[in-house]
């Protein structure tokens, strides 16, 4: 696998992702209004939180041991079974508490919930399939396909006068049309299930499960908490400005997504030292983008909310600018944290994960109420700091980890620097309108691009192999 390209092909991808669901968000806040989009990210908040039960970590499990080469046919066969068990055990459940369910979000959904679980966990197993076939870059299209999908039907709907039931149903379909896409190009078999293969299945799965529990109540615990303490208002407000803030993790995401089948691999060959440079330079081309994005995102959060979304979302200024520290530290630890994991350490990251979820689970509600919808995105930021310094404190004692120091120096030096001359431009050019404000944001964009070319480590070491990677 060329880890390199493979990178570049998840970042496109997540790049066109995230783009999408930005301005699908963008069109959807200024045609359903507050409440209604709110109901639409409960909807999504319950799927994301129903996902956890629903899996219980067989998809990490099969893309590690489908990584390893071994059993192939057997092992997918036999964690497919496990999965279908899972996903009939929540659907049952989900039918039963529908009455509440209902409730809770605000419109009719529970039965639309039940066929969007399964088809959106069917197509996130096969797409894990493909990357424990070190296929890592054949799924950029597949991943990208759920969300094109979805998001044009979601705007064809509204623009003909349908909401939030017409969008989750678009949502369950196209789930369904990339499981069959992912299926389809799956090079394994699916062999006969067996109970030594889901024996070793669940002896992976078993710590996977807690990790990756930790990225779903990461997502979308707060803004269930929201959903249940304040109103769809508060609930809308806060996933804008989330949603803004996730277009700072396009490049550690894709690079996370990529190292961990090739660290599983370089780990079964006994080459730590290339897991050593790997993480080295993942993580300066992580926190290439995160720190100018604070800057800038910092000096402009109530023009971005305002303007792009509409002006009953500037009260989420605060929680915006919260968010972004939180996205720091979460760039970092898309690398650290994907290490770990390839190196066959899941309980470490198992533990890392018990501890932030369970403080996730007190902070969140106690802030919620005490401090109010701000409260979420401070309870966010603090796990986030957490989880960023067990990972490290846990892969340090594997392997020796070398922060790049002096490049994230420079990155701040320079992100300080854009932030000064916007201060500057803002206070002799006011913005008013949309296309003011994309303008101020591509001139600290440049800027930041002149000062970074213009450092010789920056540039040597970061923007040069990138440039050589895309070539």
């Amino acid at each position: 696998m060329d880890l390199g390209r493979s990178s570049v092909k998840l970042f496109l991808m997540q790049a066109g992702r995230s783009i999408l669901l930005f301005l699908a968000v963008i069109y959807f806040a200024r045609q359903l209004g507050a409440s209604e989009l709110g109901s639409l990210f409960l909807f999504q908040a319950l799927l994301g939180l129903l996902t956890i039960p629903a899996d219980l970590g067989v998809r990490g499990a099969l893309e590690k041991r489908l990584s390893e080469g071994d059993h192939r046919e057997g092992m997918l066969g036999s964690a497919l079974a496990l999965k279908l068990v899972l996903l009939g055990v929540v659907a049952v459940s989900i039918v039963l508490a529908r009455s509440y369910v209902n409730r809770y979000i605000g419109f009719e959904l529970a039965f639309i919930l039940v066929v969007a679980l399964i088809t959106f966990e069917l197509s996130s197993f096969f797409v894990q399939a493909l990357r424990g076939e070190l296929r890592v870059g054949e799924t950029a299209v597949i991943r990208f396909a759920i969300r094109f999908i979805w998001v044009g039907l979601g705007v064809v709907l509204v623009t003909f006068g349908y909401g939030v039931i017409e969008i989750a149903a678009g949502f369950a379909l196209a789930g369904a049309i990339t499981a069959v896409w992912g299926y389809a190009r799956c090079n394994t078999a699916i062999g006969r299930p067996s109970l030594e293969h889901a024996r070793s299945l669940l002896e992976y799965a078993k710590f996977h499960a807690v990790s990756s529990t930790g990225g779903r109540i990461y997502q979308w615990m707060d803004v269930a908490i929201i959903g249940f303490f304040l109103s769809q208002e508060y609930v809308s407000t806060y996933e804008v400005a989330w949603q803004v803030t996730l277009l700072v993790l396009l490049v550690s995401k894709s690079i996370g997504w990529s190292i961990f089948p090739q660290v599983s691999q370089w780990d079964a060959e006994g080459e730590l030292d290339k897991v050593e440079w790997a993480v080295s330079k993942a993580i300066a081309f992580a926190l290439f983008f995160s720190l100018p994005a604070l800057i800038g995102g910092t000096l402009f959060a109530s023009e971005i909310l305002g303007f792009l979304f509409g002006p009953e979302y500037v009260f989420g200024a605060a929680v915006l600018v919260i968010l972004l520290v939180e996205k720091v530290f979460q760039s970092f630890d898309d690398i650290i944290e994907s290490a770990l994991r390839g190196l066959d350490r899941p309980d470490l990251a198992a533990i890392t994960t018990v501890i932030t979820a369970g403080l996730n689970l007190v902070l969140n509600p106690v802030l919620v109420v005490t401090v109010g919808f701000v409260g979420a995105a401070i309870a966010t930021t603090v796990v986030g700091l957490i989880s960023v310094a067990l990972h490290t404190h846990y892969l340090s004692r594997l392997m020796t980890i070398e922060f790049p120091y002096r490049i994230v120096g420079w990155y701040a030096l320079s992100s300080l620097v854009m932030g000064a001359i916007l201060v500057g431009i803002r206070s002799a050019v006011p913005i008013t309108s949309v296309g003011s404000l994309l303008a101020v944001i591509g001139v600290g964009a440049a800027i930041y691009g002149v000062l970074a070319v213009s450092i010789p480590r920056i540039r040597n070491e970061v923007i040069v192999p990138a440039i050589r990677v895309l070539v």
